[in-house]
């Protein structure tokens, strides 16, 4: 927010960063009923004064528009700045069918932002000191398994740390970055009583290195060391950043950089002890686990009756994964907007507890929301959104105990007039369902070819998995596990490495040694193991990669990888990457689930190619580094052939699926 987007621009030296989360409450066909929008304003004021007003509005960029979004603050009601001119503001409101505010509006905020801004207006400025339009946010959630071994050099303390970066960027219409922001979580246990902290930052750097730091959490950059009485606790800070001025150039890079590379970065946390870092660890990616259900008073042990307030919950679970498939640790984010409790309500407890749905259990994931920290609610009704870093033994075990049985543990948000639960719900109904077989095909779904030892293959069926689950949460894998979330599948009674699994498709990697003929498939759950499906696998069953949409096909040029389409069509000379998976066994040969590491190329047997009906000269055939399953063949387009060629693979007496490529 600037004053040089007013209209008329006001002449004044301030600036604001907003954050504005909108949670939205829908009904069973996703038509919207009710939510909470919270609004978080980091102000810079030029000195002392009274906030006003905090609006949105509707209005493009340039335009002055009617409030339809109001807060509470106004000339009755106002915020009294103090002389620094900083400070921060949130401030919820509540929208729903008979609400100031209507659903059509937020409904058109959701579709379109940029047609809105956000507005801080002031005694001197009453109809608005500044403004920004609103911009469509990101989100990504990293995780830091911070150890001092990953120093360099290593330390030698005994300490560890869990650390969560929830990192947000938003853009403008036409594409361009104009802000961002990164909450620090830390989680730390082990250090000597009194350790006292002097940084907290992200640093660019891989693995190994030590690098400058671009995202600085604050402590010792204007703040004041952070001291440690116990050794052990928690850090957090919201730290806006990214503005769109050159001086935020670093920061807008590595900001986009995390979404895209956060392995490239890394989380560290100094002490006086260790000034160049005590404990730090790479970003890691997460993956995601979603439970949305519907919190009731009928639902607690025992039932509470009288009470006509109920919870629309949002669980999200982010994990990173050990190198057996194994939850290592996580992060969830409760998003409850709660409805019909008495005015006015204290809560004093929001957690997942382990057990079933007529147990009360005990908690083992706390929001820290308590009788100490409650939250006070005048109208009934609101959000509560709170993010825990899960680092503890009982919090791991549950997060793990979820993925396998979401219904055996339950949200639940407690009250001072009911401490012992308001209104809870399991994670998920029960299903005791046995998974179900309908096909199996290669990965790329040809449906006309067998399988073949090493190829990626694909299962399709019923009750799979109870959620999805990939790779997402894996550091730096050298193997493919084989489980994900209690899924297993077997292929001619030989355990198959996975690459995702969920309730409808598992994809994973035939194991290097099945024999070829019919070989039973089986995938196994929680539940209990599927009738056995039988697949024939051959010696080999080449089948080409394409979008089964466009038909596009997996098809680079070798010279730039750059995928050829109708837009960039190949010309003869051109040597491709087909990339390919079923062409069997290699020279050195292929270990079942490990990734290629490209330091020795794995070759295949010999392949040949024909692009459109004429005969194509391999110049290789590999198993392609990186991956297991996957291969990559480079071929010359002859000459002579123009338009939508066919390219076929042969291998053996086995034939690939054909694709057409277009040939200028």
């Amino acid at each position: 927010m600037t004053p040089d987007q007013e209209v008329p621009a006001q002449n004044v030296i301030a600036g604001a960063d907003a954050l504005i989360w909108v949670h939205t409450v829908r009904d069973s066909k996703g038509v919207l009923t009710s939510g909470t929008v919270d609004f978080t304003i980091r102000y810079r004021l030029p000195g002392p004064t009274s906030i006003t007003g905090l609006h949105i509005h509707t209005g493009a960029a340039g335009t002055n528009g009617a409030i339809l979004v109001p807060t509470d603050i106004s000339g009755a009601t106002p915020i009294v700045v103090d002389t620094t001119g900083r400070g921060t503001i949130f401030k919820p409101v509540q929208f729903s069918s008979v609400g100031a505010v209507s659903l059509s509006t937020i409904n058109d905020i959701l579709a379109n932002p940029q047609n809105f801004y956000v507005n801080l207006h002031t005694v001197e400025a009453p109809g608005g000191i500044m403004r920004s339009q609103l911009a469509r946010a990101e989100q990504k959630i990293l995780i830091g398994v911070m150890g001092p071994n990953n120093e360099v050099p290593p330390t030698d303390v005994k300490a560890s740390g869990l650390a969560t970066a929830t990192v947000l960027r938003a853009f403008d219409p036409s594409g361009i970055f104009t802000s961002g922001w990164v909450t620090f979580a830390l989680n730390y246990t082990g250090f000597p009583t009194d350790t006292t902290f002097t940084g907290f930052h992200i640093h660019d750097g891989p693995a190994g290195v030590n690098g400058p730091v671009i995202i600085n959490s604050g402590i010792g950059g204007g703040v004041a060391s952070i001291p440690s009485p116990t050794g052990s606790g928690s850090l957090f800070y919201d730290i806006p950043l990214a503005r769109t001025d050159a001086s935020f150039a670093a920061e807008t890079a590595t900001v986009n950089d995390l979404f895209d590379n956060p392995g490239a970065h890394y989380i560290n946390l100094h002490t006086t002890v260790n000034p160049g870092g005590a404990i730090r660890a790479q970003m890691r990616t997460t993956d995601q686990m979603d439970f949305q259900v519907t919190m009731s008073p009928a639902n607690e042990v025992p039932p509470i009756t009288g009470l006509a307030a109920s919870a629309a919950a949002k669980l999200s679970l982010y994990t990173v994964r050990n190198p057996d498939g194994s939850i290592l640790a996580g992060t969830t984010i409760f998003d409850i907007d709660y409805r019909g409790f008495p005015a006015p309500t204290t809560l004093t407890g929001l957690h997942i507890h382990d057990g079933t749905a007529v147990v009360a259990g005990p908690v083992t994931i706390n929001t820290g929301l308590s009788g100490d920290a409650p939250v006070v609610t005048d109208s009934g009704s609101g959000n509560v959104y709170k993010t825990v870093t899960v680092s503890t033994t009982a919090g791991i075990a549950t997060l793990n105990a979820i993925s396998l049985n979401p219904e055996n543990a339950y949200v639940n948000m407690h009250t001072t007039v009911n401490p012992g639960g308001a209104v809870r719900s399991q994670l998920a109904a029960v299903n005791t369902a046995l998974p179900s077989i309908n096909a199996v095909t290669s990965n790329p779904d040809t449906k006309t070819l067998p399988l073949a030892p090493a190829e990626i293959f694909t299962v399709y069926g019923l009750n799979l998995a109870k959620y999805t689950s990939d790779l997402s949460g894996f550091y730096l894998p050298t193997a493919l596990p084989l489980s994900l979330d209690g899924v297993k599948v077997s292929v001619g009674g030989k355990s198959a490495p996975l690459y995702y699994v969920g309730p409808f498709q598992i994809n994973g990697q035939v194991p290097v040694d099945v024999a070829t003929g019919p070989q039973p498939v089986i995938v196994t759950t929680a539940n209990g193991a599927s009738t056995a499906f039988m697949a024939t696998v051959s010696a080999a069953a080449p089948a080409i990669y394409f979008d089964p949409v466009s038909g596009t096909a997996a098809i680079l040029k070798n010279i730039d990888y750059s995928l050829v389409t109708s837009d960039n069509p190949a010309k003869a000379g051109d040597v491709l990457l087909v990339y390919l998976t079923g062409l069997g066994q290699t020279t050195p040969p292929l270990q079942t689930g490990n990734l290629q590491t490209g330091s020795a190329l794995n070759n295949t047997t010999t392949v040949t190619a024909t692009i459109g009906g004429q005969p194509a000269p391999v110049v290789y055939s590999i198993a392609s580094p990186g991956f297991a399953g996957l291969y990559q063949v480079a071929v010359t387009v002859p000459s002579g052939v123009t338009g939508s060629a066919a390219l076929v693979l042969k291998t053996g007496t086995a034939t690939s699926n054909t694709v057409n490529i277009p040939v200028k």
